[in-house]
């Protein structure tokens, strides 16, 4: 019986249904026999008549007969269900099939499973298929491969049999499900090249899946690869190993307006969160752990509605100077490993800030330095006013920002450095007075691709002396919503009122919607009468804030009472806009390849690098020593913006420079990484670089089976679950032919009813 379930579902039908075919045919003989023939001399003559039409009779006959017996042997393997699969019949030619198996091992797949996760499983199914499939040893060939990695299969074509078995059962117990968002997309097309190099085989693909509706469901390009498949004929079986689909509450996203801060300054930590269920989740808590210890206090979640998302702040200070990572953890739920994030906060004594003013009093730095540094216990932050010769002889890149006050003009190596220094995500604040240059501004600043002054100066506009006591008089400004000015855009804020601009430098070309066609300008906020008087724009990495008036009180009442709160808290919001990247640390999600890559000038080519503990493995490497290999492309390539740099590029480096590179595979797991890198004169530089699991995994609804099958025109593609899932020399190596049998079924017997009638006699009626 058991070669029958090679070719039928329901073998057991088989032998019945065959000996039933014999029925007609022994009704046929039977009728042969129920008449005694009598031969006499009236029949002669009526015999020699029919001599004639004797064979046309016997071929009705034997022809109604056959279609009798067709209809039982019809009917028998709709019952037993009979499935075509091609391989039988090339197999008389010396060909086999060729079977593709995928194993998802995307981060959906560590949903929790009782002691288990999914993907033990899929693991286990896929041994099922694989151990039933080597009955019929030389009969089939395999490939496997997982989801997250179709380039590196762990069997290439090789023959299904004992050996391969025993070969490959203990490499798939070992595998571990990454951490990674998987996409069946590329896996179905690396099937297709598998197989489409593959002549005189049937094809087939096995994709042991969650079947997640994020990955199946409304992405063109899986049922672009669903249809390539069909283009060589390939039969798609998904086996689904998860039956329901889960709730599931995510940390989405956990940033901070800067990753900066100063020893005992509070520190804001702003999280997203995210429902992805059917449910209201209340009652939820978050551990925060700074440096792998639990603070005493958990961070209360607001209760979250069904498929809605939840902002929470919390307030960290940290006790000693460094790097320090942070960790936040909710409570364990469907899939644990999305419950947690982490960042890398760097923590320095202070926080400087480099403030040039020109002046000779110096009178507007102080006013900014009040605000930002009145008290640095406070803020943690200090300011340093100089005049303008110190940008060609400080290192620029050990300030968080700089504010350029009243600069008339600066020298082509100082315009240099600025460039260089916002290029690399340095932030400056530009408040020219009376005294500026306005040529040297509107032509040396605005030079291409190092543009540091967003608008053509004009001349200085100013409120009439002689009705300055009349406040209707002044100017004041209207805010756009932007983060430095919070204060102003709380509702019925009396701050922004307050400020009064008797003097501001008009643009020599009027910005409104219509004439300003440099879209990287953004005026944030204009006086009463139109004119522009705060505007931002970038330049590589760094932003760049004008102000169209000074700092002080020579031209607004902004430093001073009763404007002043709202001047010290958008200064202080002003530090932390345009604050330049931390260096020494990075966040990122895990994904592609960790690479590193620098110019030969910056480091050597050795590399250190200190590896999360990995609790599900304590064999798994903690600490490695690489060796960064040269590599030659131009630093102005598209792609340098995603580059896994973690200094910014020199602006000096010329195209095509010779740079070093290094990959970390070994980075493949959640945690914090510590890289170390060693500049030419032998000192080490250490990055800290937090990586976290993408949340694009987190929706655990299953999709819809139907629409999975619907995605290919021609139905070679079909679901089934993993506990009927059979081996692979079973049902799912043919395709099932219902309908053709049907179809058959009925036209047999119409034709046998048609054929019967035309056999039959029928007397004349006389009327």
């Amino acid at each position: 019986m058991s070669w029958l379930s090679q070719f039928f579902l329901n073998p057991g039908f088989v032998l019945p249904g065959a000996a039933l075919a014999s029925v007609p045919i022994i009704i046929h003989l039977l009728s042969r026999l129920r008449y005694k023939k009598i031969r006499f001399a009236a029949m002669e003559f009526l015999l020699q008549s029919d001599e004639l039409n004797r064979r046309r009779l016997i071929i009705e006959q034997l022809l109604l007969l056959l279609l009798r017996v067709l209809a039982v042997i019809l009917i028998m393997m709709l019952l037993a269900r009979f499935v075509l699969d091609p391989s039988r019949m090339m197999m008389l030619r010396g060909a086999t099939t060729h079977h593709v198996l995928i194993l998802d091992d995307s981060l959906s797949m560590r949903e929790s499973d009782g002691d288990k996760i999914v993907f033990d499983r899929a693991v286990e199914t896929l041994e099922k298929m694989l151990s039933q499939g080597g009955s019929r040893p030389g009969s089939l060939r395999v490939t496997v491969f997982t989801m997250s990695e179709p380039e590196r299969p762990l069997v290439t074509d090789r023959a299904l049999d004992n050996a391969l078995l025993q070969e490959l059962t203990p490499r798939l117990r070992n595998i571990r499900c990454s951490f990674h968002a998987s996409s069946p997309t590329a896996a179905l097309r690396a099937a297709e090249d598998v197989l489409s190099g593959d002549g005189g085989i049937s094809p087939r693909v096995h994709v042991i899946t969650d079947l997640r509706a994020s990955d199946w469901q409304g992405d063109p390009e899986v049922a672009a690869a669903l249809k390539s498949l069909d283009s060589i004929d390939a039969g798609i079986t998904v086996v689904q190993v998860v039956a329901e689909s889960s709730d599931n509450v995510v940390v989405k996203q956990m940033t901070a307006d800067t990753f900066g801060v100063a020893v005992g300054v509070p520190w804001r930590l702003n999280l997203t969160l995210q429902n992805h269920g059917t449910r209201k989740c209340s009652d939820l808590r978050a551990t925060v752990n700074v440096d792998g210890a639990a603070l005493p206090v958990n961070v209360l979640i607001p209760d979250i509605e069904a498929g809605e998302e939840a902002f929470v702040s919390h307030d960290l200070m940290f006790d000693s100077p460094g790097q320090h990572e942070v960790e936040i953890r909710l409570d364990e739920d469907a899939l644990r490993e999305d419950n947690s994030r982490f960042v890398v906060v760097e923590v320095t004594d202070k926080r400087a800030i480099l403030l040039v003013d020109d002046e000779a009093r110096q009178q507007d730095a102080e006013y900014v330095s009040a605000a930002l540094s009145a008290d640095p216990q406070l803020t943690g932050l200090v300011t340093e006013i100089r005049t303008s010769d110190v940008l060609t002889s400080a290192r620029l890149q050990t300030y968080d920002c700089i504010y350029l006050l009243n600069v008339r003009e600066l020298p082509a190596d100082a315009t240099e450095l600025l460039a260089e220094y916002v290029a690399g995500g340095g932030g400056v604040a530009w408040f020219p007075d009376d005294q500026a240059n306005t040529t040297w501004y509107n032509t040396t600043l605005q030079a291409d691709g190092r543009k540091l002054f967003p608008v053509l100066l004009g001349n200085v506009q100013s409120v009439a002396e002689t009705v300055l006591q009349d406040e209707q008089t002044f100017q004041n400004p209207v805010f756009v919503t932007h983060p430095i000015f919070a204060i102003y855009n709380i509702p019925d804020s009396p701050f922004a009122d307050a400020v009064q601009v008797s003097q501001w430098y008009q643009t020599a070309v009027e910005l409104d919607e219509k004439n300003n066609k440099d879209e990287s300008v953004r005026v944030l906020a204009r006086l009463n009468n139109g004119d522009p008087l705060i505007l931002e724009h970038s330049l590589g990495r760094g932003r760049i804030l004008t102000f169209l008036t000074s700092a002080g009180k020579r031209w607004s009442n902004w430093p001073v009472s009763p404007a002043a709160p709202g001047y010290v808290v958008m200064h202080l919001l002003m530090h932390q806009y345009l604050q330049h990247p931390i260096k020494s640390v990075e966040s990122r999600d895990l994904g592609e390849l960790l690479r590193f890559e620098w110019p030969v000038s910056e480091y050597t080519e050795s590399v250190e690098m200190f590896l999360p503990t990995d609790p599900e493995d304590t064999t798994a490497d903690s600490f490695l020593r690489l060796v960064a290999a040269p590599v030659r492309q131009s630093v102005n390539d598209s792609d340098k913006e995603n580059e896994n740099d973690v200094a910014a590029p020199d602006a000096s480096i010329p195209d095509d420079v010779d740079r070093l590179a290094v990959s970390v595979p070994q980075a493949n797991r959640p945690g914090v990484y510590r890289v170390k890198r060693f500049r030419l004169d032998g000192e080490g530089e250490e990055t800290w670089l937090a990586m976290s699991v993408p949340t694009t995994e987190s929706d655990l609804a299953i999709a819809d089976v139907t629409a999975v099958e619907a995605l290919s025109e021609t139905g070679h593609v079909r679901v089934i679950a993993a506990d009927v899932a059979g081996g692979l020399s079973g049902s799912d190596a043919g395709r099932e032919m219902r309908w053709l049998l049907l179809g058959l079924l009925v036209v047999i017997l119409i034709c046998e009813q048609l054929l019967s009638l035309r056999m039959s006699f029928h007397p004349e009626v006389k009327t």
